[in-house]
């Protein structure tokens, strides 16, 4: 008897492994499987792209982070306009600390802080000293206050040196094309304040009056508040920029490119907020979108069961419809001055997946059509397990294409 109940057990074992092996190859699993696995390969893509977002540099701009670029720099431009004459110009070095950065617009930017420059003791007394903001708006509200004057020496170099309390709102453009991804540079561009002798001044940076240039980010007050970003690099540079005129100085007018001044800090807007702002609403969306999608059916028990109705669900269809458009409505008056940015691929892609949702339920509804009896295949199955390929497919390629 026990050998008989053994045998009726393995059996049953037997046949019970024939038949989850029977599932395991039906088409209904494999569709799936394969919806399951573009949707995972569409995420990994996106998550890539996400993580080697970097930050570029233009071709004009000559990224200067320690003595040994500077001195490469300044040799490079022997010869150049801003070295043309009897001598050398007189290095002015420059320094820069940061208390506090916020972005008053999309485009204004307000910087606090110190700035001091060291003149050279055979600087001119009857030139000028200081310095001009020359993309600062609402100049009734800059504030340059003269802090301290002293002397010194630095590198056998006796020096006076000026340092200055600023307070300044400069009109910069960014580009927020990577939205919610922006890894943006905003510059402090400062020019010498007597005009008629800047090419015969260049301002250097002040490396030596800070502890540690090499670290990523130096010259920062370390109770600065960041807000929505995070600043992740300082660096000094110089970058060209083409004037077509000398500003009434001299009869010798000519267009020509001159080596301007400036102060950065790299900035990375916190994924976080804006992931939790724009992604996750899109996200329920779509999870609330493709439920709606597996209501749809044939048959009618499920209908009974799942309380299927076309009308009603083209209702819902418009709900979804309407809260990303006032979603990306938001997303855009932030960025009105701004081409398309990334974040809004995936509303236009929702826009696509809530029409094509729409199209597959009518022409499901008509019953069985040529050329359409996919539709009908396995009650709807097709368009069910194509959904996240679809979306998620189609956000990985904007992702790839944009970023």
């Amino acid at each position: 008897m026990k050998v008989t109940g053994n045998h009726t057990l393995s059996e049953r074992t037997q046949l019970g492994f024939e038949s989850v092996m029977k599932s395991l190859q039906s088409s209904t699993f494999r569709l799936w499987l394969l919806s399951f696995l573009i949707a995972v390969t569409a995420i990994v893509m996106m998550n890539y792209k996400w993580v080697s977002v970097s930050r570029l540099y233009g071709s004009d701009t000559s990224v200067i982070r320690n003595e040994s670029q500077l001195g490469d720099f300044l040799q490079s431009q022997k010869g150049t306009v801003e070295f043309s004459g009897d001598r050398d110009p007189y290095q002015i070095l420059t320094g820069f600390f940061i208390q506090s950065l916020a972005f008053v617009t999309a485009s204004d930017v307000n910087l606090t802080g110190y700035i001091w420059q060291k003149y050279p003791e055979d600087y001119p007394q009857d030139w000028v000293k200081g310095i001009i903001f020359p993309e600062e708006v609402n100049s009734v509200n800059t504030r340059l206050d003269k802090l301290y004057e002293t002397t010194g020496e630095q590198n056998g170099v006796r020096y006076d040196m000026i340092g200055w309390y600023f307070d300044v709102t400069v009109r910069q453009s960014f580009d927020y094309s990577n939205y919610p991804l922006d890894i943006l540079t905003v510059w402090l561009r400062v020019w010498h304040k007597d005009l008629l002798h800047d090419k015969e001044v260049v301002l250097v940076p002040d490396f030596n009056a800070y502890a540690n240039v090499d670290k990523s980010t130096f010259g920062l007050d370390t109770e600065i508040v960041h807000g929505e970003w995070t600043i992740d690099e300082t660096f000094f540079s110089y970058k060209s920029v083409p004037y077509d005129t000398d500003f009434g100085i001299s009869a010798d007018i000519e267009e020509h490119s001159y080596n301007e001044f400036f102060f950065n800090l790299g900035v990375r807007r916190k994924f976080i907020n804006a992931f939790i702002v724009n992604l996750v609403p899109l996200f329920v969306v779509a999870l609330l979108l493709f439920a709606q999608l597996l209501t749809v059916s044939g048959k009618e028990e499920l209908i009974d069961r799942l309380g299927f109705n076309m009308s009603d669900t083209i209702a819902a269809y418009s709900a979804m419809f309407f809260i990303i458009l006032l979603a990306h409505i938001q997303v855009r008056s932030q960025f009105a001055d701004s081409g398309l940015v990334y974040i809004e691929y995936f509303y236009l892609i929702m826009y696509l997946a809530i029409l094509l949702s729409a199209i597959n339920l009518y022409l499901f509804s008509l019953g069985k059509l040529p050329y359409l009896n996919i539709l009908h295949y396995q009650d709807n199955l097709v368009a069910k397990a194509a959904y996240w390929p679809i979306v998620l497919g189609t956000m990985a390629i904007a992702t790839w294409v944009s970023l």
